[in-house]
């Protein structure tokens, strides 16, 4: 695709963008995707690792209501955001050098507490963060420059997994403790960049704009009819994912017999999945608009609690691993760029609380039903639940507006490899 020329303020805000991305990903793939394992090995349950998920996804997402109006309300969004980061940094500590702090039999308790309290710092600051990516990364260009910003971010959190996996067969709890100290240091790295993004002032809402009127303007369907379909199709979507996404390490490892060591090359494979497509979906994004692709990729995403419920074993899930790491590099990439255009640049950060907060109760839910009914029948059976409330949303996100214009079918999926093969033609 040709260049696009842009001035020199644009180009270091998308860089330092890049690099923020960059460190954000490193700090969440040493800490987060362990987090349940750190649960199972202070003797949590299967319903209190659902909780372990359930509960910070619940407080911190329904707090982007209020977020959201708090950031209309000031000017500095950066400071915002900056607080919350640091909270959120600073509590991998805490969970850290959990063992050393509290009794054993408290220790589960403790976990599920830090981790609630470290979610409420870490959205506090993304009614802003997104409001600040619609300024500045240019409408024509979106699709580009997030597709090139999720493949720095996916091969340096594929190296930050790797490594996590070497440090996983040192002895307990000192594995976790280097881990999280690491996401610690990587996530301040992340901040300070951010940091050097220059973003102007957010204008003052006028007085007669008041909290209570932007709320019930939001929440107009009449006034939002895309983004209401939007926000409710995504609801049952989470719903429908989370029924298992925090069970799938539990379910690895007590039930598949893998190890830690292999889980993290698991999650690596997936990550591997999502840098091999990224510029494949971003050309495609593009051309054809965020909608098109997001329904398309979706449909794999749909089919990968099915792979689950049949995989024979631990090692197979690598198959699954990649085929997932593709699907949803390619549905999420489209999804936010869908949200930026299905929100209006006046209280964007207020239209952004009201879906986090809706999604929030949809991840919670799911992920505590999750939890309570693999107590009852087990995980593998919530594999199939969730690939059939996965299908359901499907059908949901198919039906949303699409601002592109542009008809896409399946055989236009090969569109990326047409075009290369003629530009090589032609010259």
């Amino acid at each position: 695709m040709p260049a696009i020329e842009i001035d020199p303020e644009a180009k270091h805000n998308l860089r330092m963008n890049t690099i923020d991305g960059a460190f954000a990903a490193m700090s969440d793939n040493l800490s987060n995707p362990f987090l349940g394992l750190y649960g199972l090995s202070l003797g949590a349950s299967l319903a209190q690792i659902g909780m372990l998920n359930a509960f910070p996804t619940l407080l911190g997402n329904v707090l982007q209501l209020p977020y959201g109006i708090i950031t209309g309300k000031i000017s500095n969004r950066k400071a915002l955001i900056a607080v919350g980061s640091l909270w959120n940094r600073f509590s991998w500590l805490l969970i850290a050098f959990l063992p050393f702090l509290v009794k054993p039999e408290l220790g589960v308790t403790i976990l599920i507490v830090l981790a609630t309290l470290r979610i409420v710092g870490a959205t506090l600051g993304v009614p802003a963060w997104i409001a600040i990516q619609a300024e500045i990364v240019p409408k024509r260009f979106r699709g580009r420059h997030y597709a090139n910003r999720n493949i720095i971010m996916n091969i340096v959190a594929l190296l930050a997994v790797l490594f996590a996996g070497e440090v996983l067969a040192l002895r307990y709890p000192v594995n976790y403790q280097i881990l999280f100290v690491l996401a610690w240091i990587t996530g301040l790295l992340s901040l300070a960049a951010f940091l050097k993004i220059k973003v102007q002032p957010s204008p003052k809402p006028s007085k007669d704009t008041s909290a209570l009127l932007q709320a019930k303007h939001v929440f107009s369907l009449r006034n939002n009819k895309d983004f209401a379909f939007y926000c409710f199709a995504f609801f049952v979507w989470s719903l429908g994912v989370n029924l298992i996404s925090p069970l799938t390490p539990a379910y690895f490892i007590q039930n598949l017999r893998g190890t830690e060591s292999l889980w993290a090359i698991s999650q690596s494979t997936a990550i591997v999945g999502t840098i091999l497509c990224q510029r494949y979906w971003g050309r495609l994004t593009d051309v054809f608009g965020q909608k098109n692709i997001m329904v398309k990729a979706g449909l794999g995403v749909v089919l990968v609690p099915l792979w689950w419920f049949f995989v024979p074993s631990s090692l197979s899930t690598l198959a699954i691993q990649l085929w997932g790491g593709i699907m949803w590099g390619g549905h999420n990439l489209a999804a936010f760029n869908l949200l930026l255009e299905v929100t209006p640049d006046q209280n964007r950060s207020l239209y952004v609380g009201t879906y986090n907060a809706l999604m929030g109760v949809a991840t919670a839910a799911g992920q505590l039903i999750g939890g309570f009914l693999a107590e009852v029948i087990g995980i593998r059976y919530i594999f199939l639940i969730s690939f059939v409330g996965r299908m359901i949303a499907f059908l949901l996100l198919s039906r949303v507006a699409d601002s592109s214009g542009q008809r896409m079918g399946w055989k236009d999926l090969g569109y990326p490899f047409l075009r290369s093969r003629r530009s090589l033609q032609s010259e």
